[in-house]
């Protein structure tokens, strides 16, 4: 910081008067240092918001498994986990009652207890075996045991992917979903 400092007439110290300021040099030095912290932090937080996201699309999904389970077994009815479009779950999903027991949503007469939007767009799923994910949907009848629309087990796992990270969902046989890090042992 340069300080050009004029003294009055006097020597007094309260007539001496001081200019203060940053040089140019200054000045283009600590604009280069803070160009080159946001360069280095740049890709991190891109990293750290995609983890982000993914993290909060695999516990939303959990939540509306564990809500559907819930008002299955409160409820006594069938409780269904559907994707918002098709089989497609990257459309986002919801929880509904299936009140009177036809297998499919029916709008107005149907229960919705959950609705989620779709994921950020980074996020992709996937199901890497055959479950009740492919065929679009997941059933928790009254005791809260997953099964598929013909009666068998419908429990399967669901993969979430960034890109760099994925996450697996697992529906057990006994209801209970869990989610782990695609490719960890015991996932």
């Amino acid at each position: 910081m340069k300080k050009n400092c004029h003294v009055g007439h006097s020597s007094s110290p309260s007539l001496r008067r001081c200019d203060t300021g940053f040089t140019l040099v200054e000045l283009l030095v600590t604009i280069a240092i803070a160009a080159l912290l946001m360069f280095v932090a740049l890709p991190a937080f891109v990293t750290f918001q995609k983890n982000a996201q993914l993290s909060d699309a695999v516990s939303n999904f959990i939540a509306a498994t564990n809500a559907a389970r819930a008002n299955a077994m409160k409820q006594g009815v069938n409780t269904y986990l559907v994707p918002n479009s098709g089989t497609n779950w990257g459309s986002g999903w919801m929880v509904f009652s299936d009140l009177n027991w036809n297998q499919t949503y029916d709008a107005g007469t149907e229960l919705v207890i959950l609705s989620h939007e779709s994921p950020a767009s980074s996020i992709s799923i996937s199901i890497p075996t055959t479950s009740s994910f492919s065929s679009g949907y997941v059933l928790f009848n009254g005791s809260g045991y997953p099964r598929l629309k013909s009666g068998a087990f419908g429990g399967g796992t669901l993969v979430m992917s960034n890109g760099t990270r994925s996450s697996s969902i697992i529906i057990d046989p006994a209801g209970r979903t869990r989610s782990c890090t695609t490719g960890t042992t015991g996932c």
